[in-house]
């Protein structure tokens, strides 16, 4: 399928007068060099629009509360197909970033930057979003396709712990914005869910909410923390009176139980970080005291290093769940993709609407990039591959994209047959900055 369909299909859902806009942004995101500036958007990209659009329906297209996002992204799923691996969607969840500069922007705040540099400031003025995506594995790789994000603003100095909070104002914290997303996906695909997250979103409020508003069985994969506590399975009834225990003897602590499980380890070929390689690691079967449920713990072992992650899953295989949480990783991979290559932290918006609408149009290009890449019959070529290298980049996507476009020359019914090549000459010229 070409990018063109994909694109067309998309814009079925926008109104027929903003349809050129729709496309036009969408293209210059996917292939512009400098594609998060809308000024340089319509700068370079205005040869593309038909009808009245000019610049200042362009921006107002941009701060438009119109936008029917929920059938773009239930049509952009369903373009998608069945993501499923194994009856079971992936779903990763996580929280970015970014600083930006300038007076009045909506939805700025002072955050905590968790991946900050020694010699640069711990703290960040800029914004905050929790974003949930879509992984997907295709073409020897797994990907993220960010499929929903929401702007997170930091709580009250006054309140000290989150999980003291009424339940209307917990909504609002980091994890209840990652619940109503993962409820969202989960409403556009109708699947058994897998939550693949860090040991930060990994906590019992989220999948509580999860599980309780959705139909569908969800489960948790996430890293264990070193001070969790674990039990053994209470023993069996003996016929005295009063409640069954819940949990058996406990666990020695997560570092000494690693010790202990590795001098029963094995070794398997798994598919890890874009390459298989030999995995030696541990697997056990307890009570979570901080989830209050069963749960299978994996314990990876490297030289002599340990890591341990943990699976409400039971089903899951240990093979698995090293492989799914190792991509996991794509996500962050995302992050990189939606902010530098797409451009949302060049966005020279200020109103509330222009940021939510420039950022979501970011996520919604990054994956219609992937879902056009994954529908190819072969993967796009690699720009510079190495020996060491591994199945192809997003750069490469947008160079294939960008090489379409120029290729079928993107002006339909308005050049003549005479002028074509000259139109191919441009086109190539105005996208070979996306490679």
């Amino acid at each position: 399928m070409k990018f063109t369909e994909l694109l067309e299909q998309a814009a079925s859902k926008v109104s027929a007068y903003r349809q050129s806009i729709f496309k036009t942004l969408l293209i210059a995101l996917c292939t512009g060099n400098c594609p998060g500036r809308i000024s340089s958007i319509f700068r370079a990209f205005s040869s593309l629009l038909t009808g009245k659009a000019n610049s200042k329906r362009f921006y107002k297209f941009l701060n438009s509360a119109k936008l029917p996002w929920e059938d773009l992204w239930r049509l952009l799923a369903s373009q998608l197909g069945d993501p499923s691996l194994d009856g079971r969607i992936l779903i990763a969840l996580d929280d970015t970033s970014y600083g930006k500069t300038g007076k009045k922007i909506a939805g700025c705040a002072r955050h905590f930057d968790h991946a900050h540099k020694k010699n640069s400031s711990a703290w960040i003025f800029g914004h905050c979003r929790v974003v949930a995506g879509i992984l997907s594995y295709g073409h020897g790789r797994w990907a993220c396709l960010p499929f929903a994000q929401k702007l997170y603003l930091p709580l009250p100095k006054t309140v000290k712990a989150s999980a003291k909070l009424p339940h209307s104002a917990w909504l609002k914290t980091k994890s209840g914005i990652g619940a109503e997303l993962v409820l969202k996906i989960i409403s556009l695909f109708n699947r058994q869910t897998l939550l693949v997250c860090d040991s930060w979103f990994g906590g019992k409020p989220l999948l509580k909410e999860v599980r309780e508003k959705s139909g569908f069985i969800v489960h948790l994969l996430t890293r264990l923390r070193v001070s969790a506590v674990l039990h053994a399975f209470p023993d069996a009834p003996s016929g005295k009176r009063g409640r069954r225990p819940k949990f058996g003897k406990r666990l020695p602590a997560v570092k000494a139980l690693s010790t202990q499980l590795r001098q029963s380890a094995r070794s398997s070929k798994i598919h890890l970080y874009g390459k298989v390689s030999e995995v030696i690691f541990s697997e056990l079967i307890c009570m979570s005291k901080a989830l209050g449920c069963p749960v299978k713990i994996v314990f990876v072992y490297y030289k002599n290093f340990s890591f341990p992650i943990l699976s409400t899953d039971l089903s899951l295989s240990a093979e698995q769940m090293v492989e799914f949480y190792s991509a996991r990783w794509k996500i962050e991979s995302g992050f990189k993709e939606i902010k530098h290559e797409i451009g949302a932290i060049n966005s020279q918006c200020r109103k509330a609407l222009a940021v939510e609408n420039h950022f979501n149009l970011c996520c919604f290009a990054t994956s219609l990039a992937w879902i056009y890449a994954f529908k190819l019959d072969h993967a796009p070529a690699r720009l510079h591959p190495t020996k060491h290298s591994g199945p192809f980049a997003f750069a490469d996507v947008r160079r294939k994209i960008a090489n379409e476009l120029s290729a079928d020359a993107i002006f339909p019914g308005r050049c003549p047959d005479s002028l074509i090549p000259a139109v191919k000459a441009f086109c190539a010229s105005l996208f070979r900055l996306a490679s």
